[in-house]
């Protein structure tokens, strides 16, 4: 989907398209960091970002869609985020910053954008990266159909080179309440998350 198509999804909806905090396992692994510096990438209407925010973190949440952004602003918390608009592909930050997230950031360049944004990440810092899984389809849960922009672990560990070192880079299974999308869904859905450390 475009900008423009996003546009019209977020227009759409009642109040914002996702949850109201990040997926559970993007919190389990940041609760233990130290707040600092931090990019939300495809931000959306800011569930991340202002979770980020109220932990402490500085954070900037980035997304090509000027409707998901203007929900992001007008809720609580928001003056705490700085929002931009822009693509991933053309947009960096002015420094390095401590932590880049994204969730659920599916491109047709998917590897080359996951090493553009991990630039971005300060010695020391995190990179913590969730999306659907290409084995999500069989499964049936919620997503693109598809495959060549869903993820798989052998992908994201490939956008990475060795100045970072790989926590956790796996599939694993979102069940039902810990759904994206509001309302939840009838099927678990099959993800691939990546935590890593930039080590030099």
């Amino acid at each position: 989907m475009d900008a423009e198509q996003w546009d019209a999804r977020y227009r759409a909806s009642v109040g914002g398209v996702w949850a109201s905090e990040p997926p559970a396992v993007v919190r389990e692994i940041i609760e233990p960091l130290e707040a600092g510096s931090a990019v939300d990438v495809a931000t959306g209407d800011g569930r991340t970002a202002l979770w980020l925010a109220a932990h402490g973190w500085a954070v900037t949440g980035v997304d090509f869609s000027a409707e998901a952004l203007a929900i992001a602003a007008s809720r609580p918390g928001s003056d705490a985020v700085s929002w931009v608009q822009a693509d991933v592909h053309a947009w960096e930050p002015v420094a390095s910053v401590d932590l880049v997230v994204s969730c659920y950031l599916h491109l047709s360049d998917n590897a080359s954008a996951i090493a553009r944004i991990a630039e971005w990440v300060a010695v020391g810092g995190t990179l913590v990266v969730v999306g659907h899984d290409v084995e999500n389809i069989a499964a049936g849960g919620h997503g693109p159909s598809d495959p060549a922009i869903l993820y798989t672990p052998e992908l994201l560990r490939g956008a990475l080179d060795d100045r970072f070192r790989i926590e956790r880079c796996e599939r694993m299974i979102r069940g039902t309440a810990d759904a994206e999308l509001r309302g939840g869904h009838t099927h678990a859905a099959v993800d691939t998350v990546l935590h890593a450390v930039r080590v030099r």
